[in-house]
């Protein structure tokens, strides 16, 4: 069954379920196997991200709020200033996507992580339990948030009816958190972000599976292993498929 990504698919799979696995891809370097090693994942500031446009861009008022002299301009660079505050870190629903593995994960010299969420879009889902203690701090989900990134249609920078607001003081930090330009839909994006802003924080998923890269030497696979072994996800090698440009999944075996 082929998957619709288009706008709203995160709502839609919470209305199916109330758990979503999201990937998220590595270089092999003591940037992402430090985290890991304590049980953490690196939330990076806004401010720090490759794409400069990136949670900093003008919303643009309609012809109508034109002719009446509205601008958004203040409101937008306040809810910049709340969002730079943030931890973000970012996840995608495929973990076979090919430019991801060249981009993200050292040209598939790196890996992929699986981490199973309890989708905060399903019913029933309970976001104010503490979920785990990490360097003496208790985390709750409440603290984090989960958006789908939306993707610019024409490449114009936003409206405030492109978001349809129903609170727009409230609502206008999570938009300008989640509107990229459309060269970065492939990606189809995901954003966990924590309100205690950067640094190494515990991620509310679990990691259920583990993609080595094509190329990964067979050393750091079984690093990897040992540093992950003890949440007892589904380890995976990766290879090229012999009949499509895509990669296909085996189980690894370290023995």
């Amino acid at each position: 069954m082929v998957f619709d990504y288009k706008r709203g698919w995160l709502k839609r799979s919470g209305e199916k379920s109330d758990k979503i696995i999201l990937y998220r891809f590595f270089s092999y370097n003591a940037n992402s196997l430090g985290p890991l090693t304590c049980g953490g994942l690196y939330f990076s500031s806004p401010t720090k991200f490759n794409d400069p446009f990136d949670c900093d861009f003008r919303m643009l008022p309609t012809s109508l709020e034109k002719n009446y002299g509205i601008s958004w301009d203040a409101a937008v660079e306040e809810s910049k200033t709340n969002v730079q505050k943030m931890g973000i870190i970012c996840f995608t629903p495929h973990w076979k996507n090919t430019l991801m593995w060249a981009h993200y994960a050292d040209k598939f010299k790196g890996f992929c992580l699986g981490f199973e969420f309890k989708n905060p879009l399903h019913e029933g889902c309970k976001i104010e339990n503490s979920f785990a203690t990490f360097r003496k701090h208790p985390y709750r989900i409440s603290e984090y948030h989960l958006d789908e990134v939306l993707y610019a249609c024409q490449d114009e920078y936003p409206t405030a009816s492109s978001f349809h607001f129903d609170e727009i003081e409230k609502e206008m930090p999570e938009s300008i958190l989640r509107y990229k330009a459309s060269d970065w839909q492939y990606e189809h994006e995901c954003r966990l972000s924590y309100c205690g802003g950067e640094g190494v924080h515990p991620v509310p998923g679990k990691i259920r599976e583990v993609y080595f890269g094509l190329r990964m030497e067979n050393e750091q696979k079984n690093v990897l292993f040992d540093i992950i072994k003890k949440w007892k996800p589904h380890f995976y090698e990766t290879r090229k498929s012999e009949l499509r440009f895509e990669v296909e999944r085996i189980l690894f075996s370290n023995k």
